[in-house]
């Protein structure tokens, strides 16, 4: 199979963040999430954070593989028995169905994007509150 010709007309080549989902994650989160199968896109979807310091997601996993590009900024992340932390700029692979989370560990709003391997994600398995998270 060839390249064609012509723009696929189900597909907007566009996505403004008013045609994106916004959730409030909680702990210092907010979200954008682009799902694929709602932008025409067969096999990712996205989301890009906004992400305060001392702040990130509850401990999950995901049925798709899922990569974090992590442009500025300190990281600190669990992924299954690894504890690290990085500096951006950095891309950082989480294969599927492996329990994970991170924390903002710098003093300024961290941006993250998430790709994942699936037009929806492959859902959102909590298992539990973020280990990183300290109370104030």
């Amino acid at each position: 199979m060839g390249p064609i010709d012509h723009l696929p007309t189900d597909r907007p080549l566009v996505t403004h963040w008013s045609n994106m989902r916004t959730v409030d994650a909680g702990d210092g989160e907010l979200v954008h999430q682009m799902r694929g199968h709602e932008h025409g896109l067969d096999d990712l979807s996205l989301v890009m954070t906004e992400t305060r310091p001392g702040g990130g997601p509850a401990l999950h996993w995901h049925v798709s593989d899922e990569t974090h590009i992590v442009q500025k900024g300190r990281v600190t992340y669990i992924i299954a028995d690894s504890v690290f932390t990085v500096e951006g700029p950095v891309v950082v692979n989480v294969p599927a169905r492996v329990p994970h989370t991170f924390i903002n560990a710098g003093d300024s709003l961290l941006d993250l994007i998430a790709v994942f391997s699936r037009d929806d994600f492959g859902g959102y398995h909590p298992l539990g509150p973020n280990p990183l998270l300290h109370d104030p």
